[in-house]
């Protein structure tokens, strides 16, 4: 989003405008190209998932915060920037047109800013400042291409208000903590990813959610049609094994029916044979 430098002197609280009444939007694309993009949707995205089910967490990216500062005259004046992505705890999960500071009682928390050509020189100084006097907790940057930081992504957490730089874990070059999230952030094969260390669960882009539901639902429709091949097919040997008992039992009527068949004769032969002794006799 772009940030037009915006300076509107505020003397009276009671003048301090709402929402409603800021800019909340400038006809900007929302990433100057797709390796911008990438990152801004994982965080975003995977933050919000994360967060879902906490009411008092919101996850907002690409908006303009409304802040006051300090006017020459001793007033004050209202300025706005536009994180990529930042987070704040302890106010509503609900939608917003912008972020305004003296309304929402607080600065975010948590503020990431992705690198480009034509923001890195404000993202890595003017910025920086300006959220360390906001109160921002914990301000990161992103260099997803690689040639503005190094290493391609710094964390800072606001100590006494100064940011001093937060150190990569032991025994690791790209792997950070965050206290304010209490997650884990670092770069993977070159790609920007978050990840609970608790349970070690990496969170998910919206669009690697969807690769995964895809995936999952395929493998559920093969389990399924390999549920109803299994079916069919001890089907098929209830259906073979019937006939097998059914050809069983006819042979053992047809054994049974022949035996029968040859005692009667026996009889019969043994009765004629006495009828003829008793005949001759």
């Amino acid at each position: 989003m772009a940030e037009p430098f915006f300076r509107r002197p505020l003397p009276d609280a009671s003048e301090l405008p709402g929402e409603a009444d800021l800019p909340y939007e400038d006809d900007e694309p929302l990433a100057e190209s797709d390796y911008q993009l990438e990152p801004l949707d994982y965080a975003y995205n995977g933050l919000s998932t994360w967060f879902q089910d906490r009411a008092d967490v919101a996850v907002q990216a690409d908006m303009f915060v409304h802040y006051l500062v300090a006017g020459e005259d001793g007033g004050r004046e209202h300025r706005m920037l536009a994180p990529d992505v930042f987070v704040i705890f302890g106010v509503p999960k609900r939608q917003r047109f912008s972020y305004v500071v003296w309304k929402e009682g607080k600065a975010p928390d948590f503020v990431l800013e992705i690198l480009s050509s034509s923001t890195w020189r404000r993202d890595t100084v003017e910025k920086k400042a300006i959220y360390a006097a906001m109160g921002v907790s914990e301000y990161w940057l992103l260099d997803p291409l690689g040639p503005f930081l190094a290493p391609p992504l710094i964390g800072y957490r606001l100590t006494d208000g100064q940011y001093v730089r937060i150190d990569a874990e032991p025994g690791t070059t790209a792997t950070y903590v965050s206290d304010v999230l209490e997650l884990e952030l670092r770069i993977d094969d070159d790609r920007f990813r978050i990840r609970d260390p608790a349970s070690a669960i990496e969170l998910r882009s919206h669009g690697e959610l969807q690769d995964e539901l895809t995936t999952a639902v395929a493998a559920r429709q093969r389990a399924m049609e390999a549920r109803q091949r299994a079916m069919e097919t001890r089907q098929r040997a209830m259906e073979a094994r019937q006939r097998a008992m059914e050809a069983l039992q006819r042979e053992t009527d047809a054994r049974e029916a022949a035996e029968q068949r040859a005692a009667e004769a026996e009889r019969r032969l043994a009765d004629l044979e006495a009828r003829l002794r008793r005949e001759s006799g």
